[in-house]
């Protein structure tokens, strides 16, 4: 059984030209572009996997965002790069020193920014109490009474510096658990800069000086239309701060694919909204687009591994099989107008179709054998596509539409495929041997011998390849490639 790491597609020549992208000067905000199954996430993995001494990479997939309110995102987004630290670095977190005068001024200082205080303190009238607090031996005492607050303020105060004092002295671990089962028990997580400033400078010291530190936000493929520009919106606030990237990351990768955002975008807020000005934020250079060009490339050498249990069908999924040359047609076609994602192109390799299970195949003696291949192939083609017909001739149509006049391929046989499908729908009598014969506005000339594959198509490649297609798309519509002296899948 095909495995889909065996049938992974070669990444080499998409790896180098996005290192060279990534590579680009101030390159600090990306949006990697795809489209939905064509192998994003796998590329990624990959990519950063092979270049891990150059990159220090935290890979988020925010889809649970879309559950959290508005205020809670970034919260959401601080546990999960602080769980991928933690993963990565099981012994980041050290204990802290806070001893003697300058230490109790740094606590103070982390407690005060924490809180935001220092703009409070600032705004405080200075009381009498800060004279006598000044005289206490406790050095924590003396410094915030210069900070002018009333002593009823500084009770409590140093009531909640108390407990932040034992959960400081406990090491940043200490901070780190308390952040953590804060947010699993309650779900509704109160903002924390000390948290935010902590892995900022854990950030950096881990990854040191020889890496990037990249931030990877995956999965916006599958987040709900309803709440996708409500996160991206998040995001891109708190991304963009003061040109820097939350947490100082060098590199933030957002991942999902422009075209359908922008297809959400015009539907929610109508066709003539600026989706230019509105999209530019989420990059510094322009979006990356992955193509299929490599995808497109290994085609025909994968459909060569669909899986099957009908021993008689061996040879036609072979190097020039008629059931994998016309796999390798359709499905070519369909990656170059990006209608096809590797899901659906590695569902044959990995699954046994039943369209291809033992004894699928049989030799009706009132039908030639390459007759039935080409059903079979159309079969397994409906299934890669869904298993509906409809949808099927669907992507038939897209494809006839995409067909150029100075097409240039010409390795498919469509002229064989065309004789087995003009079979069924030349009926009455109307089809015969050695003569030219109209279908619609296509003429072709008839073997002498109709069993024979001998069918003759004058014209350009693009004339013959517009026939191919407009005849698979009447010979699926009216379901002609289901027989009764074959199984039928209830189609």
């Amino acid at each position: 059984m095909a495995t889909t790491e065996e049938n992974q597609i070669p990444i080499d020549a998409p790896k180098a030209d996005f290192e060279r992208f990534l590579a680009a000067p101030d390159n600090k905000r990306i949006f990697f572009s795809g489209r939905f199954g064509i192998g994003k996430t796998y590329f990624l993995q990959q990519f950063f996997a092979d270049n891990g001494d150059k990159y220090d990479v935290y890979h988020l997939f925010p889809i649970r965002y879309q559950l959290a309110s508005t205020e809670n995102i970034v919260e959401l987004l601080k546990y999960d790069v602080l769980v991928e630290l933690l993963k990565k670095y099981p012994d980041a977190f050290t204990t802290n020193d806070a001893k003697g005068a300058s230490g109790w001024l740094k606590l103070f200082g982390a407690f005060a920014k924490d809180r935001d205080l220092f703009r409070g303190f600032l705004q405080s009238s200075v009381s009498a109490t800060g004279d006598v607090l000044s005289l206490s031996p406790d050095p924590f005492i003396q410094a915030i009474s210069k900070l002018g607050r009333p002593l009823n303020d500084l009770l409590e105060l140093d009531k909640e510096f108390q407990a932040f004092k034992k959960e400081y002295l406990s090491g940043d671990k200490g901070a780190v658990e308390t952040f953590l089962a804060k947010i699993e028990a309650e779900g509704d997580p109160v903002a924390t800069d000390y948290i935010g400033h902590l892995l900022r400078g854990k950030i950096a010291e881990l990854k040191g000086t020889e890496k990037r530190g990249v931030l990877v936000l995956d999965d916006f493929d599958r987040v709900d239309p309803e709440h996708i520009f409500r996160i991206l919106n998040v995001m891109s606030v708190h991304m963009n701060d003061d040109d820097e990237n939350k947490f100082g990351f060098d590199h933030v990768v957002i991942v999902g694919d422009v075209d359908n955002i922008k297809n959400i975008f015009h539907h929610k807020y109508g066709a003539d909204t600026d989706f230019a000005g509105y999209f530019d934020k989420f990059f510094t250079i322009r979006p990356y687009h992955l193509g299929t060009k490599h995808i497109a490339e290994r085609v025909s050498e994968l459909v060569k591994q669909v899986m099957y249990a009908e021993p008689s069908i061996k040879d036609a999924i072979g190097d020039n099989g008629y059931i994998k040359l016309l796999l390798s047609e359709v499905l070519t076609r369909s990656l170059a107008i990006n209608k096809l994602n590797l899901r659906q192109l590695y569902r044959p390799l990995n699954h046994l179709f039943q369209e291809l299970q033992k004894g699928v195949y049989s030799n009706d003696p009132f039908r030639d054998s390459f007759h039935h291949l080409v059903d079979v192939g159309i079969q397994v083609l409906v299934a890669i596509f869904g298993g509906a017909p409809g949808a099927f001739v669907k992507q038939l149509e897209a494809i006839r539409a995409s067909i150029q006049d100075d097409e240039e391929r010409t390795r498919t046989p469509y002229e064989a495929y065309i004789g087995a499908m003009m079979k069924d729908l030349i009926t009455n009598g109307n089809l015969k041997g050695d003569q030219t014969v109209m279908w619609g506005k296509y003429p072709f000339k008839t073997p002498a011998d109709l069993n024979a594959r001998g069918f003759s198509i004058e014209g350009s490649p693009a004339h013959r390849a517009r026939f191919f297609y407009d005849a698979l798309i009447e010979y699926v519509r009216t379901g002609k490639y289901i027989k009764d002296n074959h199984r039928d899948y209830d189609r």
